[in-house]
């Protein structure tokens, strides 16, 4: 498309994600289910590192913009000069005697100014312009789209401390039944009722349940440090500060299915990706109308005055000075440039025809990408069923067990063992809750501008 009917149909696209972001308003995601989260993702935008570089690229594609545009205002320029010389003026003539020679001191003190304005090139200083404004836009978008994978990063790697906190959890549970056992058998092996060969698998089984637990606890350390650098936190998260599970989110709400739907139906998919393949496209269209005016004449205009001043002139002590001003039209026409011209107008038809061809396999990808995100959200809510249906299976057995515990009919080994499966439970729902926020969250980004860039209009 016409790089003016592009303009005019950006409120329409606009528009187009305006409907889809009020559709996703019913769709959960990590931030409203972590209130902390959604305060971290705003303090992002500011401070994490991969934002504060993002920020380097705004400003520099800003000041690319203004020197695109610079070759359409008018330049001014000027100089001025203090010279100083020893001339002399030899008279020759056929009576030598009549020959003379003298010489003098010249002081010149020369100056200039000029003002400069482009008349009619063709567009081609309007069209350089415009690539400007249009590199801008893309690399406002691609900091959008850098902010929404950041966005989506932080949402995984949050739930995942809350998944190494589970995991800590249960591996101190299990270092605490290992090392009671082996105390038993420890016991056990003093009153000569056990053998030494059958006490080594408890001692082994202990040191691995401590092996295990301090490595639990690296892990999470890791992770908090890591999520603290990539938000850019000044300090890491405390065990207090990572909430101790992810609530049940109900299941897939209908709103994606007709999300998909409108996004299959559309012919130029707003996405940041498609969208930044369209504009390419655009810049290698006005690219292709500089170079065709290349060789044709261009006209400027041109307003100024000049001074030139010499003192002693030829030995008499006089002085000369000339001054001009003057206005006018100037038409610089480059009538053969090696075939430079022609090589690149059909490199911007190449540029041209490669992201075109592009841009179709990327239009063809994200709607088969879309199509198996909303098939990985029904997965992955029908595993979160199963595994949230385990849970309360769980939490139902620890309590049995607690109470017949209480009668006399359980031992402490079989609460403990409730315990740990109960363990295995929460992190396999937590896990699968996990999967399906973050299934969303990419099928969202795939579709739709992800809610959570709105964060960008903070800053």
């Amino acid at each position: 498309m016409k790089t003016p009917r592009l303009c005019a149909a950006l409120p329409l696209l606009a528009a187009g994600l305006m409907a889809v972001t009020a559709m996703a308003s019913d769709v959960v995601l990590p931030e409203q289910v972590f209130p902390q989260l959604d305060s971290i993702l705003k303090k992002a935008v500011q401070q994490s590192p991969n934002m504060l570089s993002r920020a380097l690229n705004l400003e520099i594609a800003e000041n690319n913009r203004i020197s695109a545009r610079a070759g359409m205002l008018p330049s001014m320029g000027g100089y001025v000069s203090w010279n100083q010389s020893r001339d002399k003026v030899s008279n020759l003539y056929d009576d030598p005697a009549a020959s003379s020679v003298v010489s003098y001191t010249v002081t010149k003190i020369p100056y200039a100014a000029t003002l400069s304005q482009p008349i009619f090139h063709w567009n081609a200083l309007h069209n350089s312009a415009r690539i400007g404004q249009i590199q801008q836009s893309i690399v406002q978008g691609q900091q959008r789209e850098a902010y929404r994978m950041l966005a989506q990063v932080l949402r995984a790697e949050y739930m995942r401390m809350i998944l190494l906190k589970v995991l800590v959890a249960r591996a101190h549970h299990y270092q605490e039944m290992t090392a009671n056992q082996l105390k038993q058998e420890e016991e056990r092996l003093v009153k000569k009722v056990i053998s030494e060969a059958e006490i080594f698998g408890v001692r082994i089984n202990a040191e691995r349940a401590q092996i295990a637990a301090e490595r639990a606890e690296f892990d999470l350390q890791n992770a908090k440090t890591s999520f603290a650098r990539l938000s850019g936190m000044g300090a890491a998260f405390t065990d207090a500060d990572i909430p101790d599970g992810i609530p049940a989110t109900g299941s897939a709400p209908d709103s994606l299915n007709q999300m998909l739907a409108e996004f299959l139906g559309q012919k130029d998919p707003v996405s940041g990706e498609a969208s930044t393949y369209r504009q390419l496209i655009a810049v290698e269209k006005l690219n292709y109308e500089i170079a065709r005016t290349r060789l044709w004449p261009k006209m400027n205009a041109a307003i100024g005055f000049t001074q030139d001043e010499q003192s002693n002139l030829y030995g008499t002590g006089a002085k000369y000075q000339v001054t001009s001003q003057y206005v006018g039209v100037s038409l610089n026409w480059s009538i053969f440039d090696g075939f430079a011209a022609g090589a690149a107008k059909r490199n911007t038809l190449a540029r041209r025809r490669l992201l075109e061809n592009d841009y179709r396999v990327l239009t063809e990808r994200l709607a088969q990408d879309a199509q198996n995100q909303i098939k990985l959200v029904g997965l992955s809510a029908r595993t979160m069923s199963i595994n949230d249906r385990l849970l309360v299976s769980g939490e139902g057995n620890l309590r049995a067990t607690n109470e017949e515990f209480s009668r006399g009919v359980r031992s402490e080994a079989e609460i403990n063992q409730a315990k740990l499966g109960l363990y295995d439970a929460q992190y396999a729902a937590y896990a699968s809750r996990r999967e399906f926020l973050m299934s969303i969250g990419d099928f969202l980004g795939t579709v739709v501008e992800d809610p959570v860039v709105a964060n960008l209009a903070e800053k």
